[in-house]
């Protein structure tokens, strides 16, 4: 119950709302270039996951010993989201304030990732590769909003936001985990590359996943 209450917390059927009123908010305070490189960190943190959800899907099984088959994508873009929001929201609130939203948003990632594997929807490496992707996204969002400067956000209108959207669209569930990999094994067969192991078959007699890596994206 409760791994599955701190998933919900990073599924793109939350995020993606909050991510859109976010940066609408920016927008609408004329943070034109805060707001650009908000949204191509969280693009870059898409584009990367889903192109590596491709090469795993279509390969993964066909490796031996193969423990990524689907990169974590509530991982990756859960740690764009929230460790964007608390740099945004601690500056100029004093080192204390920082520290405190830094810990808070690493511990909210951190059983994120530890819910993701206790559900069993993706191993351990397919955890860290979402971090590392999720990663690397903030740190181009910090590269970026740094030659600008960032502002000093009103708290207030930001928690408002993301609280009646977590109120709306809390456990709300949205993945497109298994058209990614349909068409990733589709473009695999037709290539002819990463040839699947005999027998292998993702999908059970009734249609459902055979496997963990199609129950979460």
């Amino acid at each position: 119950m409760i791994s599955a209450t701190v998933s919900a917390l990073a599924d793109a059927a939350l995020l993606l709302p909050a991510s859109i009123l976010l940066l609408l908010y920016l927008a609408a305070l004329r943070e034109w270039r805060l707001a650009l490189a908000l949204a191509a960190s969280f693009a870059g943190a898409a584009v990367a996951t889903i192109l590596l959800k491709l090469i795993f899907n279509a390969c993964g099984p066909g490796l031996a010993n193969a423990e990524v088959i689907s990169p974590s994508g509530h991982v990756s873009f859960s740690t764009v989201f929230y460790a964007g929001l608390a740099i945004l929201l601690s500056v100029g609130r004093g080192r204390v304030v920082q520290f405190a939203a830094g810990i808070a948003a690493a511990l909210l990632l951190v059983a994120i990732g530890i819910s993701r594997v206790r559900l069993g929807a993706h191993s351990i490496p397919e955890v860290l590769i979402g971090f590392t992707v999720g990663a690397l996204a903030v740190g181009f969002f910090v590269w970026l909003s740094l030659r600008e400067g960032l502002p000093h956000l009103p708290l207030a209108p930001v928690a408002g936001g993301f609280a009646l959207t977590l109120v709306m669209l809390g456990g709300s569930q949205f993945s497109l985990e298994r058209d990614i990999a349909l068409y990733a094994r589709s473009l695999a067969a037709s290539l002819d590359v990463c040839a699947l192991p005999p027998g292998y078959q993702p999908w059970d007699a009734s249609g459902q996943a055979a496997t963990r890596a199609f129950e979460g994206a």
